[in-house]
């Protein structure tokens, strides 16, 4: 009888006890962070580039008499685009940028037969371009070159002074249109922003306009400008 007893006591205990352990709150282990997101260089963008800029400016007049003159400056100005990264590592895009310049450079001559001077300056205030733009992508980093056709407003002056006195002054505008070849380096420090640095040379090739002002003039004169460019700028993605 007495073992019986025991026998029920104990059924009755591990009954109570896996009821027990049923009510207990279940402890799962916490789902694992989502994947972090896939970078991708696809998309639109705006910014800001400064830096600086330098080249050669030559001048042709219809004697046959040549001039030239080396050039350096600041630039400061935007760019828009859009970027389209395939499957694999390469981006292709376009891009269209604006800039101000202070490009300018001057020489001076003797005047022939006299005690004066001639003086012979170019100027370019404002250029853009439109390009295209391909490159290869390492995650955020993204190497890149770009060819596209620019276009600038350049100013010529000539002054011809004779012992200190200025005898005579004329001017010539010309708007140029260049071959743009560049290489850069961009760098996304998140999904919006990204820093870059870049290098362009534009080729602007042969123009020609005619200078007006003082009476004398050399007329009808053709310029070939060379310029290089060293920038870096920042984007917003959106």
């Amino acid at each position: 009888m007495r073992k019986h007893l025991l026998t029920s006591a104990a059924v009755l205990a591990l009954s109570a006890g896996a009821a027990f352990a049923s009510d207990l709150p279940t402890h799962k282990a916490p789902p694992p962070p989502p994947p972090p997101p896939v970078f991708s260089w696809t998309g639109c963008y705006v910014g800001l580039h400064a830096g600086g800029d330098f080249g050669h400016s030559d001048w042709k007049f219809q004697s046959g008499y040549e001039v030239g003159m080396n050039t350096e400056g600041a630039i400061g100005g935007g760019q828009v685009g859009c970027n389209y990264q395939m499957n694999n590592n390469f981006v292709v895009g376009g891009e269209a940028e604006i800039w101000g310049s202070g490009l300018a450079g001057s020489t001076s001559m003797p005047v022939p037969d006299s005690e004066g001077i001639y003086n012979f300056k170019t100027r370019s205030d404002f250029a853009g371009d439109v390009a295209l733009r391909g490159g290869y992508a390492v995650d955020r980093l993204l190497l890149f070159g770009k060819v596209g056709v620019a276009m600038a407003e350049y100013q010529y002056r000539i002054t011809d002074s004779d012992v200190g006195f200025l005898t005579g002054s004329w001017s010539a505008n010309a708007t140029h249109t260049g071959l743009l070849l560049g290489l850069g380096v961009e760098y996304a420090l998140d999904m919006h922003w990204s820093i870059k640095g870049e290098y362009d040379y534009i080729d602007w090739g042969d123009g020609s306009s005619t200078f007006t002002g003082s009476s004398g003039g050399p007329g009808n004169t053709s310029f070939k400008n060379e310029e290089n460019i060293l920038k870096a700028g920042v984007n917003y993605r959106f």
